[in-house]
């Protein structure tokens, strides 16, 4: 098998630029998770939070966020942990209250954005980064440590995630006709559907970036809406297999963004 790993740019080695809160969910928070690109590397679709629970933010100094991931095991059991530290200033109540409600809770965090819409992924589904603090306070400093680090060694290595982050609840939509656009986020909830006859979903106009992945959750009815395969209308539709996808309660179905002659809608995967 030929391989070859190249320098992506002239500058590739500088340090990646960080935002000053990192965003973080609780490993147990999350119902449903995305697939994962053919390579490996990468979330493929957005994720599901349990009821009631979402994305927060940590603050955490930018030029104190350090990301490693250290090498171990044995010649037929090699693998790393990956693992996350950062300084949040103060030793503040709020501080202290934070870390006794989560601190060895299971995390996965996100970091970058910054500049880009380009996030590490931290932390794995059955391998999350646990949360052990500590504190000073003394003459060179008031500062609170967050260190996020997995228990296992395993072979994750580091997640890439491509997107905008879930910020609030997903976007309700009214009807089986609907645009897509960046206010409204990647997650698009649709209506049940409660006529006599199934009623085919059609996406009027859309003003994401190209490989964005948008989801559509599905509400159910009498007889859920229908996503068809189609190569008419303003925003194309192409499934697998070209099969229909049936919006049924909770359904997904995750669809890339592809610019060409016009924007089209290309599956990636459904649940």
């Amino acid at each position: 098998m030929k391989f070859k790993l190249e320098k992506k740019s002239s500058n590739a080695g500088l340090p990646t630029s960080k935002k000053g809160n990192v965003r973080a969910v609780l490993n147990k928070d999350i119902k449903t998770w995305p697939a994962i690109s053919a390579d490996g590397t990468t979330y493929e679709g957005n994720w599901e939070f349990n009821e009631g629970a979402g994305m927060g933010e940590i603050y955490m100094t930018t030029s104190t966020q350090a990301l490693t991931s250290e090498p171990g095991g044995n010649p037929d059991g090699m693998g790393s942990k990956n693992k996350y530290v950062g300084e949040h200033p103060g030793t503040s109540r709020e501080a202290m209250a934070f870390i006794k409600q989560y601190a060895n809770e299971g995390f996965i965090l996100f970091s970058g954005g910054c500049g880009s819409n380009e996030y590490r992924v931290i932390g794995s589904q059955c391998n999350p980064v646990k949360l052990s603090p500590s504190i000073k306070d003394d003459k060179d400093g008031n500062i609170t440590t967050l260190t996020f680090e997995q228990e296992q060694l395993n072979d994750d290595y580091v997640m890439f995630y491509y997107g905008t982050l879930p910020s609030e609840d997903d976007f309700a939509v009214a009807s089986n006709e609907f645009a897509l656009e960046k206010i409204n986020g990647q997650v698009y909830k649709l209506p049940a559907n409660e006529d006599d006859a199934a009623t085919t979903i059609a996406v009027t106009s859309s003003d994401l970036d190209a490989e964005t992945i948008v989801t559509f959750v599905g509400g159910g009815g009498s007889e859920p809406l229908v996503l068809a395969n189609s190569t008419a209308g303003a925003v194309p539709v192409v499934l697998k297999n070209g099969s229909a996808w049936t919006a049924l309660a909770g359904s997904r179905i995750n669809l890339r963004v592809v610019k060409a002659d016009k924007t089209y809608l290309i599956e990636a995967s459904r649940s």
